[in-house]
């Protein structure tokens, strides 16, 4: 660090060519050409795996859902759990997720720790009752949420 920010250094030298994770005594870090990126909040990757990064610094306590260029993913202890299929919320609702990935594509009947939920284009639709289908049979569904 400087009064110009903290920097990432390798031999000596500032790496204004480094884009990355980087780490030092106080945690792991956002590096942008060089630099700690402090207002970068999102997802970051390294040889280690995707990161769930909050102003900069990765979050190893998130669990929940993140964002980047390539969609919504489930993250576990600050690290995307692509082993991880099932349901899962952040604060726009429970959404399906395959493979630590949301599915947007998905419709259809979906299972967490709390029953069977009926999930429209990947997220739990709270506001239907109904029937819904799946390879198990026709269920009653009240509130999203299959009646058995």
């Amino acid at each position: 660090a400087n009064e110009n920010g903290w920097f990432k250094v390798t031999n000596g030298k500032v790496d204004f060519d480094y884009t990355g994770l980087a780490a030092n005594e106080n945690g792991w870090f956002k590096v942008t050409n060089g630099k700690v990126d402090f207002d970068y909040t999102g997802l970051a990757a390294n040889e280690n795996g995707w990161f769930k990064v909050t102003n900069g610094k990765v979050d190893f306590d998130y669990i929940g859902l993140a964002a980047n260029e390539n969609g919504w993913f489930k993250v576990t202890n600050g690290k995307v759990d692509f082993d991880y299929t099932g349901l899962a919320a952040n604060e726009n609702g429970w959404f399906k997720v395959t493979n630590g990935k949301v599915d947007f594509d998905y419709t259809g009947l979906a299972a967490n720790e709390n029953g069977w939920f009926k999930v429209a284009n990947g997220k739990v639709d709270f506001d239907y009752t109904g029937t819904a289908v799946n390879e198990y049979g026709v269920w009653n569904v009240v509130n999203g949420k299959v009646v058995f």
